[in-house]
């Protein structure tokens, strides 16, 4: 009794002393700079594209370099894909993602006191009244608890998940995402995310993390008890001596463990390469970029051609096509490569629908600007749209594995046919707009020059409407064989499928108004064809993020209706009642 007394005297003295220490070490580190917590952790940057190599399993299933997982969770918790800090001579220094991916499990205790929480401005006010906010708009995953362990916006969490889906404000669903982000951080410092052990004897072909409850043959249950442990110390060793050595031959046997018990899950070194460099490229971004610049030149030097005859316009036009057709294929480059790392059809998602529309968009434009540059300028200028809405914060860029019910071939052909259609249905619209400004700004003077350019841009409209309502009329019939391969029948008034029918029947209707108005074509025509495009919008979007159904797949989270359609919508209308004047004077 008495041992067994001395022994738990022992025990607490023990856990008391651990804990005095744990909280001297936590004091110590509150007063170093962020510079200096990061000179803590940081590892070397050639080890970290060593460790970037590693094939990893994310919760999906995807088998992918640590590099891209390692992007997809900073993005996921600091909104970008570097962690940027000052360092002692106040210069703007970065962290890539690998470094922070590794130092959080590295030195856990120093990103706990590091500004990487990402806090929207829609929240901001009410998560600055509990904790202090950066002026960038981050905060430390440690002040997010109190020192007796409570977690401070813990109400502000239960009420928000306390409410349904649909009932869900702006705020609720900023804490919702702080929420998350705190546990993917912690879910790192634990190691939960490195997934990079495959198991021959496991179901279903799981890899596991470290700590995890695993069985392995032999030998291979010492690596995976020993590894990680032993690694983190040679990280130690090497941050003091700056020899890797040690620590890279662990990554050897780490591939060396990997190509034993998964030979066949494995994606090839060439293949991995390639995924770093799509990581790295950011290629839709750039073309955005480079689409929003030559896109206003070109959509500038297509109206002075529309007013003047002038050589340097022409020249100018000529040079803003050519960087048009430059841009586009960068992009198409952007689109074969992520489905070559992806191994399917890169548009099985909201994201990557989006691109590939855009990526069409632009196809049109340059097929029909044979005469005008102003179809290659309005499309040039879609993409931009559409890849701004890609990279905002409703959709999201990770690659993931297909759903089961998208494991078809039918992916590649319907919905590439129909997502298609959008590209040559939207440049049609635009080109509406555009000859409702020409209709707007047109003299008596220039009408005899003016006249036939709207005539020969609504002729392209009528073409590129009609190839996009073929190919949308297509793609829903295609969409009702591969429903019946899937779900045992060809048509169910889901909301996608019924949206579908509601665009096919409104972009009939605009082609046939030749027919019905022949008086006032010219205007008529572009009037509707501009506004139809709202009905693409909610098939798009609207069915995709405000109504539930059998294509919930694409989904994304529900937003308020955005600020920008209560300001544009109005302008539209407009701009269509005055041209209608204008146009009307001059006839």
């Amino acid at each position: 009794m008495k041992s067994n007394r001395k022994h738990q005297i022992l025990t607490v003295f023990v856990l008391i002393f651990s804990l005095q220490i744990q909280i001297t070490v936590a004091q110590q580190l509150h007063k170093l700079a962020p510079y200096e917590l990061i000179n803590r952790q940081l590892i070397d940057a050639d080890h970290a594209e060593n460790f970037a190599k590693i094939q990893i399993q994310d919760f999906q299933g995807r088998i992918k370099p640590v590099h891209t997982l390692a992007v997809d969770l900073l993005r996921k918790i600091y909104g970008k894909d570097n962690f940027k800090y000052k360092d002692q001579s106040n210069k703007i220094k970065k962290v890539t993602a690998t470094q922070a991916f590794l130092g959080m499990q590295f030195k856990p205790d120093s990103w706990q006191l590091l500004p990487c929480i990402k806090i929207e401005k829609t929240v901001h006010d009410t998560i600055s009244n509990l904790l202090p906010i950066s002026d960038k708009g981050y905060a430390k995953p440690a002040q997010f608890f109190s020192f007796d362990g409570n977690y401070l916006i813990k109400p502000l969490v239960t009420d928000a998940y306390a409410k349904v889906e649909g009932k869900r404000n702006t705020l609720d669903k900023s804490i919702i995402k702080i929420d998350e982000r705190l546990n993917i951080i912690w879910a790192i410092f634990n190691g939960q995310f490195l997934k990079i052990f495959p198991s021959p004897i496991a179901e279903n072909n799981t890899w596991y993390a470290p700590k995890e409850e695993a069985n392995f043959i032999g030998d291979d249950q010492l690596v995976y008890n020993k590894i990680i442990p032993n690694y983190l110390l040679q990280l130690q060793k090497a941050k003091t001596s700056n020899n890797w050595t040690a620590a890279n031959e662990t990554i050897d046997i780490l591939t060396a463990f990997q190509k034993k018990n998964a030979p066949n899950l494995l994606i090839s070194p060439n293949k991995i390469a390639w995924e770093i460099s799509y990581n790295k490229q950011h290629i839709f971004f750039k073309s955005m970029m480079a689409y929003t610049l030559v896109g206003i030149i070109l959509l500038i030097a297509g109206f002075f051609e529309l007013f003047f005859d002038k050589k340097w316009i022409f020249v100018i036009g000529k040079i803003g096509f050519i960087g048009v057709i430059a841009i586009f294929a960068y992009h198409g480059f952007g689109i074969i490569l992520r489905w070559y790392v992806s191994g399917h059809a890169p548009w099985s998602n909201g994201y990557e629908a989006t691109i590939f529309i855009s990526w069409i968009a632009v196809l049109a434009g340059i097929a029909f600007s044979k005469k005008s540059k102003l179809p290659a300028a309005a499309t040039a200028l879609i993409a931009v749209c559409l890849m701004g809405i890609a990279h905002g914060n409703l959709m999201n860029p990770e690659i993931t594995n297909l759903v089961p019910v998208l494991k078809s071939y039918w992916l590649m052909i319907h919905v590439a046919v129909i997502t298609g259609s959008y590209g040559f249905l939207t440049m049609g619209s635009l080109l509406a707009l555009i000859v409702l400004i020409c209709m707007l700004f047109i003299s008596k003077a220039q009408k005899q020059r003016i006249h036939p350019k709207i005539i020969e841009l609504t002729k392209i409209n009528e073409k590129t409407t009609t190839i996009g309502l073929f190919m949308l009329s297509v793609g829903t019939f295609l969409g009702g064989v591969w429903a019946n391969e899937s779900w045992g029948r060809y048509w169910g008034w889901d909301p996608k499928e019924t949206w579908a029918l509601i665009s096919i029947i409104i972009y009939s209707f605009v082609l046939h108004i030749r027919i019905i108005f022949k008086s006032n074509f010219l205007y008529t025509y572009n009037v509707f064809s501009l506004f139809a495009l709202s009905s693409l919008i909610m098939t798009f979007f609207g069915v995709n993020y405000y109504l539930s159904g059998l294509h919930s797949y694409a989904k994304g989270n529900p937003v308020p209706i955005p600020t920008w359609i209560f300001i544009v919508v109005p302008i539209l209308i407009l701009i269509a009642v005055f041209a209608k004047i204008r146009w009307k004077r001059i006839q």
